[in-house]
């Protein structure tokens, strides 16, 4: 052996190797993750600050908007001084796109890792998350250059959720490319999870994107016979081109707030916005804020005819849900199995449809909007509506069959 290569086999591994810098990369590269999102919202703000010459907001003042969107997509308060309230509305198309930047960021971080430092996994996603959350206070604190005033202790759940979420894609895209590298002790506790729950998987996120498709359907539907009402509110804002961009963008984001809000009016529970109940007899009176979309909502008194049929959809769903379940599996399967598995998938779908509703709720502390967002009786409603009919379609299915 030459002098070369044993010089070679005694050259320290590269610094990506080294847990202390490991992990420093790894925070830096949460922070990357988390800036990101900002930097995204900071190009149409900015534009529309250079676009209005007759706006009186300070370029201060407009880059902070940036960072208070940031903070309302991670669902922490955003405070109003002049009013002492506090704002809770969380834009779940942003709060998506922060996961999905939260993924890209992990998996830089998870290419790093080798075979000798693939067991440092769990603390290279630790510093992924700490990095993420403590950026996102910087960015509650640049947002407090502007008029709002951001919580920046309360950012920190929301950012843990999202920079989690982020890290759990990524190890799960690791392991679906085969590496398997950062992600082979975490699939091997997810492979160890119940069989019925792995098959029930699919079904149920086609049976949750369904709920939510019906559910933007029924919004639009109503913005559209709405939309002189509509029109009107906005030409009654006179919002400017910051104005205007901050609330036809914040509208945009939160579809999926809406779509899930619709979703878990069609079980048949009541939709709470405020003072104001959007149940299926009748909608309360009351006053709401001068939000564009609100127009959409039928105005108070009785509701229409159809509203009692609404708890049909959920039912049809659940149908879907069985027979989308059992295309994956085998014809020969018990009835038993046939049915655990699309109980399972429906219970799944109504789950998550409830977990969307719930995480994009809405509210401002200390006036009538205090809370916007489903009914509790949803839960119930939603879930086991989905269930019969996932039962009925399964049952009828099998019996068709087996008796052919």
């Amino acid at each position: 052996m030459s002098l070369l290569e044993r010089t070679r086999q005694i050259v320290p591994t590269p610094s990506t190797d080294r847990p202390p810098r490991l992990l420093l990369a790894a925070a830096g590269y949460g922070a990357v993750g988390a800036v990101a999102l900002a930097l995204l919202l900071v190009l149409p703000v900015m534009a529309a600050w250079f676009a209005d010459a007759h706006s009186t907001t300070s370029w201060s003042d407009a880059l902070s908007i940036a960072a208070d969107g940031w903070t309302l997509a991670h669902r922490a308060p955003l405070g109003v001084p002049d009013d002492g309230a506090s704002v809770v509305a969380p834009p779940l198309l942003l709060t998506a796109a922060a996961v999905l930047l939260a993924r890209l960021a992990a998996t830089s971080v998870l290419v790093q890792l080798t075979r000798r430092t693939s067991g440092l996994w769990f603390r290279v996603a630790l510093a992924y998350v700490a990095g993420y959350a403590l950026t996102g206070v910087v960015l509650a604190l640049v947002g407090w250059t502007g008029p709002a005033r951001p919580n920046p202790l309360l950012v920190v759940p929301g950012a843990v959720v999202v920079a989690v979420l982020g890290v759990l894609w990524a190890l799960w895209r690791d392991d679906r490319r085969g590496d398997g590298i950062a992600s082979a002790r975490p699939a091997r506790w997810v492979r160890e999870r119940p069989a019925v729950l792995v098959r029930a998987l699919r079904p149920a996120l086609v049976g949750t994107g369904v709920l939510l498709a019906l559910g933007l359907a029924l919004v639009l539907l109503a913005v559209v016979t709405s939309w002189s009402r509509v029109t009107q509110i906005n030409g009654e804002l006179d919002a400017g081109i910051i104005g205007g961009t901050i609330l036809t963008g914040g509208q945009l984001f939160a579809a999926p707030n809406f779509a899930a809000y619709a979703a878990t009016w069609l079980s048949g529970a009541s939709l709470h916005l405020g003072a104001v109940t959007v149940g299926h007899a009748s909608v309360t009176p009351g006053i709401l804020p001068l939000v564009p979309v609100l127009g959409a909502l039928p105005e108070a008194g009785a509701a229409p005819w159809w509203a009692p049929l609404a708890p049909l959809a959920p039912v049809a769903v659940g149908a879907f849900v069985g027979w989308y379940t059992l295309r994956g599996l085998a014809a020969l399967a018990s009835w038993r199995s046939k049915v655990q598995t699309a109980v399972v998938a429906a219970t799944l779908a109504g789950v998550g449809v409830v977990a969307v509703a719930y995480a994009g709720s809405m509210g401002v502390a200390g006036s009538r909007l205090d809370y916007v967002g489903p009914s509790v009786l949803a839960i119930p409603l939603l879930i086991g509506e989905l269930v019969v009919g996932a039962l009925v379609s399964t049952t009828t299915l099998h019996l068709w069959r087996t008796r052919r």
